[in-house]
């Protein structure tokens, strides 16, 4: 539910919760469905709602949390740095012009576009006819009716399609951020080790 990019899809799983329970449907409702729903939101999160680091490092931690402060501190500073260093790995390894999890993503959507028909309305609008639904893509904008586009800043297989037909490159319609050279400045800043104190 709070990932349907579409509020038509979100509205139809919270009238799921809502016959589970009335409850926890007006409990959301007064939370505010724009803090915590992908259609709602009012910021453009990408793909941050797939990753939260919080509850990554809450369940690492588990074992730990009875270590005293100063213990526990360099033991988040050992595995953030460990961390950082198999990101790093990951990236340096890669040979796609995207993040591992990106290019998957990617070519996930493009196997998705392959029965999808086109039909140019102007030289940047189209629509894409997907398994009897009309999808609009508006290349010059990165919009696409499904909210696919726009909100996870990677072709989605409508725009796909669209790029497809027109021969166009698809690297010219993804964030910066998901490119393997923004990737490795992300883990390049080094994790310090903190020298013991009798040093």
């Amino acid at each position: 539910m709070a990932k349907a990019y579409t509020v038509e899809k979100f509205d139809y799983h919270i009238a799921e919760v809502e016959k589970i329970d009335k409850r926890v449907k007006d409990y959301l409702m007064n939370v505010g469905y724009e803090r915590w729903s992908r259609a709602y939101s009012t910021v453009n999160e990408t793909l941050t709602m797939t990753s939260n680091i919080a509850e990554s490092i809450n369940a690492t931690l588990k074992a730990s949390r009875e270590l005293p402060v100063l213990p526990l501190l360099d033991y988040i500073r050992q595995l953030i740095g460990r961390w950082n260093v198999t990101n790093l790995k990951n990236v340096v390894e890669s040979f796609t012009d995207l993040g591992k999890k990106y290019d998957t993503m990617l070519m996930e959507n493009l196997e998705l576009s392959h029965h999808m028909k086109v039909t140019p309305s102007t030289s940047y609008l189209y629509s894409v006819l997907d398994k009897g639904k009309q999808r609009m893509v508006f290349l010059k904008d990165r919009t696409c009716s499904c909210r696919r586009f726009q909100l996870d800043e990677l072709p989605c297989a409508h725009a796909w399609a669209v790029l497809k037909y027109k021969y166009f490159d698809h690297i010219e319609y993804f964030s910066v951020y998901y490119t393997r050279k923004y990737l490795l400045k992300t883990y390049e800043i080094p994790i310090y080790p903190v020298p013991d104190e009798s040093t």
